[in-house]
């Protein structure tokens, strides 16, 4: 995705934050929330596979009962290493970004299932004992998930997301936490 693209789909997605903060899902209720959680990540690549952890925060707005616009942030919390042929190489998420919209509906009472689709970029380092390389790359990132809301303000979250999937390299994720409406 080029430059200009992506300067396009965060400017739209932000016009949408803006008009979308006055929509509201009942009276008196605030449309903008915010989502902390924990991600197990999934990195593989060339037939080998790390699992790095991310923490990854989540500020949305509902544009209307069944559908928000997202921004997201990670960084890595916790690294994972893999022996590669006899050598040990350790991966970790230095950072993410991304913006999505999140398709949802409620299927029970306080329960809702959400799907989400986007953007996201993603800077990632493999290093060996005295030598370190870094990678960025962005791509569509989609996912689906549930949140339960244990009251007016605060719920359980719960989703599956693929991050990045593109020339042999594959990310993804399951992360829980907890949204606070603000």
């Amino acid at each position: 995705m080029n430059t200009k693209i992506l300067k396009t789909a965060v400017a739209a997605a932000a016009l949408v934050c803006v008009v979308g903060a006055q929509a509201q899902s009942k009276p008196g209720a605030s449309p903008v929330y915010g989502e902390l959680g924990w991600a197990s990540i999934t990195y593989k690549e060339s037939g080998y596979k790390l699992q790095p952890g991310m923490v990854r925060a989540i500020v949305g707005t509902e544009v209307n009962p069944n559908l928000s616009v997202e921004g997201m942030l990670g960084f890595g919390v916790s690294d994972d290493t893999v022996n590669i042929q006899g050598v040990r190489v350790t991966g970790e998420i230095n950072h993410a970004w991304g913006v999505f919209l999140k398709p949802k509906a409620s299927v029970a009472p306080n329960l809702e299932l959400f799907g989400r689709v986007g953007y996201v970029k993603t800077k990632v380092t493999a290093s060996v004992p005295g030598y370190a390389i870094s990678d960025t790359g962005g791509d569509l990132a989609y996912g689906a998930g549930l949140s339960y809301k244990i009251s007016d303000s605060t719920s359980l979250n719960a989703d599956y997301m693929s991050y990045y999937n593109k020339d042999g390299v594959k990310g993804t994720g399951f992360t829980i936490g907890l949204g606070l409406r603000f």
